[in-house]
């Protein structure tokens, strides 16, 4: 029998993503985690300011010298920056607002060294970086069908973003692809990201790199 993980802070955009990041530790690990709101952390999409929230939150652990029964997920979408392991090239350059994102993967690896030492093993807890390429959404339509064509960077297509890019009429993007999804299955979100966390693994890590990095984060929880 796993030993039981009590409490998990998640660093993460919301409520659904919260949701999916738990039940993917769930099912990787095997343990069960308490609900206990002080130990449950959101917050919003703005890259410096999320990286500002993990840095305090995990320097809460840092003076602690023996290991404890709490584990840890700082979950940011990657959006496009540059330097991500788990990245991908696209048929023409991003858009100067992208190519200007500094490596986020890199930076929350450094954060982590720097507050808690380089061998994780070591670490007073658990710890896991979910950084989809490109979001959360990418993840989520991957696991529904690990065979779908390559997914589209953008979060809209009516983004701005998305429009320097393809030109007036961008195909449907991440989120667009997510509601088409929800439209065909007759479900809400909050159920789709649930039925996305319910399938099997392999074939998605197979198809996204950044994926395969955090399920294995998470295997070494164990």
């Amino acid at each position: 029998m796993l030993e039981m993980t009590k409490h998990l802070y998640i660093l993460s955009e919301g409520e659904l993503d919260e949701m999916f990041y738990e039940r993917l530790a769930e099912r990787v690990t095997g343990f069960t985690f308490m609900q206990d709101e002080e130990f449950r952390l959101r917050h919003g999409a703005n890259w410096k300011t999320a990286m500002a929230s993990a840095r305090l939150l995990i320097s809460r652990f840092k003076h602690w010298q023996e290991k404890q029964d709490i584990a840890v997920i700082v979950a940011v979408d990657n959006d496009r920056a540059s330097g991500h392991p788990g990245g991908r090239s696209y048929p023409k350059p991003l858009p100067k607002p992208d190519q200007s994102k500094a490596p986020r993967y890199e930076a929350l690896q450094q954060m982590l060294f720097a507050a808690l030492g380089s061998d994780p093993s070591r670490w007073p807890v658990k710890v896991a970086l979910a950084v989809p390429v490109e979001m959360i959404e990418s993840w989520v339509l991957l696991l529904l069908n690990p065979q779908r064509e390559e997914l589209p960077p953008f979060s809209q297509a009516s983004q701005g973003l998305a429009r320097l890019y393809y030109g007036k009429v961008p195909p449907p993007q991440l989120k667009d692809l997510r509601d088409e999804e929800v439209k065909a299955r007759g479900v809400d979100r909050m159920q789709l990201f649930w039925d996305a966390a319910e399938q099997p693994l392999e074939p998605a890590m197979a198809a996204s790199e950044s994926l395969r990095m955090f399920v294995e984060q998470l295997q070494g929880w164990r």
